[in-house]
């Protein structure tokens, strides 16, 4: 898919305007982090996801210009949507890192972490593709419709598909579609994450033991 969001350079005012999406999703995270009872293990899994998630991002949008040419390569040669899909494995991993399977409390995290899942495929995704496809399909007609046959729309096929595009990588794209800023947040995440005991207010106390579950 061509676009996977308005052109903020067309209108750099469109990431400062505060909704109540964003609220809920700032809010959200901040529970998340507030309560999270990481574990070594988990933790390093949550982690390399996330890692994961960040490369499919630098990918997509080193091919991706946004609202001008319709991609078909790289990463969109496999799905349509590429920058969702590595938010989504991003969500995993942060969810993943913050739980753990040994406490009440970890297991609380990785419920609500479920939670935000769910909500992410049930009211996310679908608002964004009501919102996005019929602009792209105007900007894109039969181009989009050609790709739409060809690339699943969120999970992946195996083999890419050959459009005839030779676009390659580049590390400029990603810089115009500034991306190195998700990057640095998500990074930041994982640190609150790991150092939530010694900062939370919600952190349990020193001496005292979040009692384990029972099998």
């Amino acid at each position: 898919m061509a676009s996977t969001s308005k052109d903020y350079a067309d209108h750099p005012r469109s990431r400062q305007k505060l909704t109540w999406r964003k609220l809920a999703v700032y809010a959200s995270a901040l529970v998340l982090l507030a309560f999270a009872d990481p574990r070594p293990i988990t933790f390093a899994i949550g982690a390399v996801l996330c890692a994961l998630a960040w490369l499919l991002r630098v990918w997509a949008f080193g091919h991706l210009e946004k609202n001008r040419l319709m991609v078909t390569t790289g990463p969109y040669a496999h799905t349509r949507n590429p920058a969702y899909l590595g938010s989504f494995i991003a969500l995993i991993g942060v969810g993943l890192a913050a739980g753990n399977a040994e406490t009440a409390r970890g297991q609380g995290v990785w419920a609500f972490a479920a939670f935000l899942v769910l909500a992410f495929f049930l009211v996310y995704l679908p608002r964004k593709f009501r919102k996005e496809y019929p602009r792209l399909k105007e900007l894109f007609g039969e181009q989009l419709d050609r790709h739409a046959e060809n690339v699943p729309n969120f999970w992946p096929r195996i083999t890419p598909w050959r459009s005839g595009d030779d676009r390659r990588f580049s590390w400029q794209r990603v810089s115009a579609n500034t991306e190195w800023g998700w990057s640095i947040v998500l990074a930041l995440v994982l640190v609150a994450i790991w150092t939530a005991p010694m900062w939370s207010p919600f952190a349990i106390e020193p001496g005292t033991v979040d009692p384990p579950t029972t099998p």
